[in-house]
């Protein structure tokens, strides 16, 4: 049987667009002087205006990593001069002269030599004649060069199809899995070292690669320093964990340059069919979230898909413009969790809870959508309408009792928490003691210098501070020690294991008595049983919350819930 992988390597040609150490280079260094621009480029646009920079010699400007760049290309190549060049300006500080490059025989896509110069600057009179040489020359080489050569995302897929079309023929056991992988921290590369660089680091991992995948694997390139491997049919997932392991091994030697010795790191997500997904765009997608599950922990690791890690990635697909809705509309709202005192065992505050009905989806995890607006920087906007709402209703509350929201600490880097705080007591009429602002232990407070000054001036509201999830995240001790705070709310997991791990006892008593000395109150989450309850309550921790003593409730007007 003939293998998919190994007719779509023979059948068609690729290149990969790296930069290489030919006599192009040269050319392309001694077009700056010929042509008087800043920089020279040769690119690769397809007709979506997506551009790939294939080699260039001079200082590129950060316009051009724009895909708006691409399109502009294409516009003024559409209204070239009768000279075959076009100019245009990429923006307001930089200009262009380009000419298209003859496409081979079996070219898919459009390349063109671009020379930049900034805006009002003149280039040297010859400079088209210059550039429409070296693009001839250009054409007239070989396709290769001594670089790589993969296949890109639209034979990719085509080739996925192939193999799942083949499977399907075969018995169940017959399956085989796609890896998804990609060079870690691309863009901090491309920053430090350059882009020419940052492809010369691809090329070395590309050939790496190709010296520890077995006979019948298929290798693309599908842009931004990712690529797709799929394994022949009858590839088992033990057999395919063992190659991911490998793959990421190619990584422990650092790539010898020039410049020294340059380490990298690879990331890989991972599906099989047909347990993971049964068509080829949801294969892709299966492998794709097991990618981002991967990168989250740092890069450098390796995923195999889920239905969790796919279903939660699926989610956030158009995410963000769901929750811009969200903010605008009545789809946020919020829970309230009593918080109880322990010697007296009444409520003494209630905790604010961030909840959201997505359209079409129904109401999703809290911790999933959070952590997706902090990453695209959107929490801001649901903490500020957080806040708002949380004090809004507790002004509804027949006893005036302590009312606690949640607040991410990307606040203090920016210096805006005191401010936004002191505008929403005077628009509420709220009194500030009945406040608490809760800042997550498990997020980077940033400079702590900064970080002290902010807490200071909204501690000078009158407003009452914590530190959530305490035990959680890191630098805990060094936080007490550092910030103006009024209570530290321990992690659930202590207080799971309490009574049954001996470790979980001492630490707790030890938070205690340290809080004691400090003068800072403790409250105990996840509180479940009355062992638990017991245990707190006899080592001096003055609240608690939890399942035990209440459930999150939504409405907030109801008596019950301000009861005392």
């Amino acid at each position: 049987m003939s293998s998919p992988a190994r007719d779509a390597q023979k059948e068609t040609p690729y290149e990969y667009s790296g930069t290489s150490s030919d006599s192009r280079s040269l050319l392309f260094r001694l077009l700056l002087p010929a042509t008087g621009a800043s920089a020279v480029v040769l690119l690769k646009i397809i007709k979506t205006g997506t551009t790939t920079v294939l080699q260039y010699a001079g200082d590129l400007p950060a316009s051009l990593r724009k895909i708006i760049a691409g399109e502009t290309v294409l516009a003024a190549d559409r209204a070239q001069n009768s000279e075959g060049s076009f100019r245009g300006q990429f923006s307001e500080d930089w200009s262009f002269l380009g000419c298209p490059v003859p496409p081979h025989h079996d070219s898919r896509t459009n390349q063109f030599l671009v020379a930049l110069y900034p805006a009002g600057k003149s280039l040297h009179s010859a400079a088209h004649s210059a550039l429409q040489d070296v693009a001839g020359q250009i054409a007239g080489q070989p396709e290769h060069h001594g670089k790589s050569s993969l296949p890109d995302r639209e034979e990719s897929l085509h080739v996925l199809h192939q193999f799942i079309e083949r499977t399907g023929k075969l018995s169940r056991r017959a399956v085989f899995s796609l890896i998804h992988l990609n060079l870690d921290h691309l863009s901090l590369i491309n920053e430090r070292y350059g882009w020419d660089t940052a492809d010369l680091i691809l090329a070395e991992m590309i050939c790496r690669l190709k010296a520890v995948l077995p006979e019948g694997c298929f290798l693309s390139s599908v842009g931004g320093g990712h690529f797709m491997v799929l394994t022949p049919p009858g590839t088992t997932a033990v057999t395919t964990r063992s190659l991911v392991n490998a793959i990421l091994k190619i990584s422990s030697t650092p790539v010898s340059l020039d410049m020294g010795a340059i380490p990298f790191s690879i990331s890989a997500g991972w599906s099989v069919y047909p347990q993971d997904a049964e068509d080829a765009n949801q294969l892709i997608l299966a492998a794709r979230a097991a990618l981002t599950e991967a990168n989250r922990t740092g890069g450098g690791h390796e995923r195999r898909a889920s239905a969790e890690l796919t279903n939660a990635y699926a989610i956030t697909s158009n995410l963000e413009q769901d929750l811009l809705k969200a903010v605008e509309g009545d789809a946020l709202f919020l829970k309230w969790m009593p918080i109880v005192d322990t010697a007296s065992q009444k409520i003494v505050g209630h905790e604010a809870l961030l909840r959201w009905t997505r359209p079409g989806h129904g109401e999703v995890a809290p911790n999933l959508f959070i952590r997706y607006a902090e990453e695209v920087g959107m929490i801001e906007a649901l903490d500020s309408w957080s806040l708002r709402n949380a004090c809004q209703a507790a002004l509804h509350w027949p006893i005036p009792l302590r009312v606690c929201v949640n607040v991410s600490p990307v606040w203090l880097v920016n210096e805006r928490l005191a401010a936004l705080v002191d505008a929403v007591l005077t628009e509420t009429g709220l009194a500030p003691e009945r406040l608490q602002i809760e800042l997550s232990e498990c997020r980077p407070f940033g400079p702590s210098d900064i970080a002290f000054r902010e807490l200071s001036r909204v501690r000078a509201l009158g407003v009452r501070l914590a530190i959530d999830d305490f035990g959680a995240g890191y630098s805990s001790l060094e936080r007490l020690r550092i910030y103006p705070l009024d209570q530290i709310k321990l992690d659930r997991a202590f207080v799971q294991y309490l009574g049954e791990d001996m470790r979980a006892d001492e630490i707790m008593y030890a938070i205690l008595s340290l809080a004691r000395s400090l003068n800072i109150t403790c409250c105990a989450k996840g509180v479940e049983t009355e062992h638990q309850m017991a245990i707190l309550d006899a080592n001096g921790c003055e609240e608690v919350q939890g399942y035990l003593l209440g459930t999150p409730i939504r409405d907030s007007h109801v008596p019950h819930l301000a009861q005392a």
